[in-house]
C-alpha cells in the first residue's frame, strides 16, 4: 500500500502556493482538532495534518520532500539506539511540534513558565559521493543529557516534586514598578525553580537535583539515496532531555558530501571524463567506462567527435525518486607528446595531405590543421 503523500493529506496539488497550503491547513486543523472533533481517530488525523503542514510550509523542507519522495523522506533514517539506559526515541525527516503550529494560527497562550523542552543538537556527517548516490547506514556517537535513572528525571530522591512556593507553580515572578508613564509590570523566570514551577522534595544525589545525566550513545542512521550536500535529517527525540514532564529535543544530522576524484554531481546526473587519441576521435571507437559503483560499461564514440563533447549513458546517475539520473562522459582528446618514429611519420603524412588541400580552393575557415580540428581551437 502506497503511503498518502503530504499533499494528499492537506488535499492540495503539488504546485499549490504557500497561501493554498496555509488555507487548507487552517480548515483541516479546525475540523479535526481533538478539542472540537470527537470522531474516532481524530487525534491521529490531526497529528498527520500538522506533520504535513510542518513540511510543506517550509520552503527548504518542501524542496527536500519533493526531491526524495514521501517514502524516502519520512523513512530517511530508521535509527537504532545503543548504550546504557532506555528511552522512547524515533526518527522523522523534520517534524515540528503540533501544538506550537496550531497555537500560531488560532491564538497561542503566549510565553509561560513550566517544564521546558530539551535543546536540539546538530551533528555533521561526511559521506562519499557513492554513499550519497546509493544511500548508506552510518553509526555516530552522541553525548547528550538523558533523564537521571536514579530519580526518573524528577531531580528528587523520593521521585516526588512539590509546587514552588516562590512563584506558586507558574515558573515566573511578577514585579510591579511605577514610572512617569504609569504602572510597569515585569515578568521574570523564577529563581527558585528556574521556571519549572516544581522543586524536588528531596534533592537527588546522583544528579544534584537537575534530573539529568550525561550519556554517550551510538546511533545508527540511514542516509537516503540521492541526499544532497547540506541536507539536514532530523532524528526526533535524540537531543537533550527536557525538564521532567517536557519532551526531549531533536538531533539534526547535516550531511556533507566529500569530493570525488572521478565524478562530479550535477543535480541527478553524474559527470566523468575519458581520454581518447586523435585517431580514435577521427575514426570513432568504443571505450570502456567505469561507473560510480565500479561496474564496466562500453561507450561508443562516434567518428569525428570534438574535444569536450559529452556523451550520455542513461540510468547511471543519482538514484532517487524512482528514476535514476544519467552519467555524462566528457571526451578529452589527448595529443601524444613524444610519439615514436613510425607514428611521427604517419602524422607527417597527414600534415602534408592537409597542406595540399589548402591549395584546392578551400575557404580560410576550412584551412585548419588536423590538431586544430580535433582540439576545437
Amino acid at each position: 500500500m502506497v503511503a498518502e503523500s503530504y499533499y494528499d493529506t492537506l488535499g492540495v496539488p503539488k504546485n499549490a502556493t504557500e497561501k493554498d497550503i496555509k488555507r487548507a491547513y487552517r480548515n483541516l486543523a479546525r475540523k479535526y482538532h481533538p478539542d472540537v472533533c470527537k470522531e474516532e481517530g481524530a487525534e491521529e488525523r490531526f497529528k498527520t495534518i500538522n506533520e504535513a503542514y510542518s513540511i510543506l510550509s517550509d520552503a527548504d523542507k518542501r524542496r527536500q520532500y519533493d526531491q526524495l519522495g514521501h517514502e524516502a523522506y519520512t523513512n530517511a533514517s530508521k535509527g537504532s539506539y545503543s548504550g546504557a539506559g532506555s528511552a522512547n526515541y524515533g526518527f522523522s525527516s523534520d517534524f515540528s511540534g503540533f501544538g506550537d503550529i496550531f497555537d500560531s494560527f488560532f491564538g497561542g497562550r503566549g510565553a509561560r513558565g513550566g517544564p521546558q523542552r530539551g535543546a536540539d543538537l546538530l551533528m555533521r556527517v561526511s559521506v562519499t559521493l557513492r554513499d550519497a548516490v546509493f544511500g548508506t547506514d552510518r553509526d555516530v556517537r552522541v553525548m547528550h543529557a538523558e533523564p537521571c535513572p536514579a530519580c526518573d528525571g524528577t531531580g528528587s530522591a523520593n521521585k516526588r516534586q512539590t509546587t514552588c512556593s516562590r512563584c506558586g507553580g507558574s515558573g515566573q515572578m511578577r514585579s510591579v514598578s511605577q514610572s512617569l508613564f504609569g504602572q510597569f509590570v515585569r515578568m521574570t523566570t523564577c529563581t527558585e525553580c528556574n521556571g519549572k514551577g516544581k522543586i524536588p522534595e528531596q534533592t537527588c544525589k546522583s544528579c544534584n537535583g537537575s534530573g539529568h545525566t550525561q550519556v554517550q550513545r551510538t546511533i545508527t542512521i540511514h542516509i537516503p539515496a540521492g541526499v544532497e550536500p547540506g541536507m539536514r535529517l532530523r532524528m526526533e527525540g535524540y537531543g537533550e532531555a527536557g525538564d521532567y514532564g517536557a519532551p526531549t529535543g531533536d538531533l539534526y544530522i547535516e550531511v556533507m558530501v566529500e569530493p570525488d576524484k572521478r565524478f562530479d554531481r550535477k543535480g541527478d546526473n553524474l559527470e566523468t571524463a575519458v581520454e581518447i587519441t586523435p585517431a580514435q576521435a577521427v575514426l570513432g571507437s568504443e571505450v570502456e567506462i567505469e561507473t560510480i559503483d565500479d561496474r564496466k560499461v562500453n561507450l561508443k564514440v562516434p567518428a569525428g567527435i570534438q574535444y569536450g563533447t559529452a556523451l550520455r549513458i542513461p540510468g547511471e546517475g543519482v538514484r532517487r525518486r524512482g528514476r535514476p539520473g544519467d552519467l555524462h562522459v566528457r571526451v578529452i582528446i589527448k595529443t601524444p607528446k613524444s610519439p615514436d618514429a613510425e607514428v611521427k611519420e604517419l602524422y607527417q603524412k597527414i600534415l602534408e595531405l592537409e597542406m595540399k588541400d589548402e591549395g584546392k580552393g578551400q575557404s580560410a575557415s576550412d584551412k585548419k590543421g588536423f590538431f586544430d580540428k580535433m582540439m576545437g581551437r
